[in-house]
């Protein structure tokens, strides 16, 4: 389980639409970062975009 109540977007970058959600994705994943995607924030107060690490896979 992950657990995030709380935490909201302390130390996120916030992105106001998707598109700069992903440039900023794409760079990211040109500078070695894997398994990243963007994510539409549910905190009331941000509503913004965010970049993220995908859940790891099952084993």
């Amino acid at each position: 389980m992950i657990r995030t109540r709380g935490r909201a977007c302390t130390g996120k970058r916030r992105h106001d639409t998707e598109d700069q959600a992903e440039d900023h994705r794409q760079r990211l994943i040109a500078q070695g970062g894997v398994r990243l995607t963007t994510y539409r924030c549910r905190n009331r107060a941000c509503l913004g975009w965010h970049v993220g690490h995908l859940p790891k896979p099952r084993t």
